[in-house]
């Protein structure tokens, strides 16, 4: 079982809880679109947050700077030896699988776009109405 499948296995009732916690209560009415900022933080760690932004340009990726809402100070942290690439396709995965099963998909794709990536790299854009 490589790396991809292991930390999918042991973190994604653990993400779909984080996302839960955070989609249960009512959002910040200005959010037109939402953003998983992906970071690498220091010992292995990498952290996602969910960013909530009052515009959305699908031409323009500053729009994920537009932030009216952050889960900044509880992000979503895993633990592994790995590099960049992966980690955000792991990331990736949570995501579109909690936009097809997630107890607050429906919620999620009532905003314009649902975005991913590295706070210095591209976004990806998972979703868009």
């Amino acid at each position: 079982m490589g790396l991809l499948e292991r930390l999918k296995l042991n973190k994604t009732k653990d993400f779909f809880e984080w996302l839960d916690l955070i989609l249960k209560n009512e959002l910040n009415s200005e959010i037109k679109a939402i953003n998983f900022n992906l970071y690498e933080d220091t010992d292995n760690k990498w952290s996602v947050e969910l960013v909530g932004t009052f515009s959305f340009d699908k031409d323009n990726d500053d729009w994920a700077c537009d932030e009216v809402f952050t889960t900044r100070d509880h992000p979503f942290v895993i633990e592994c030896e790995s590099d960049w690439e992966l980690v955000e396709t792991f990331f990736i995965g949570l995501v579109n699988e909690y936009l097809s099963s997630g107890k607050y998909a429906g919620k999620l794709k009532e905003y314009q776009a649902i975005g991913i990536g590295f706070v210095d790299g591209d976004l990806h854009i998972l979703y868009a109405r």
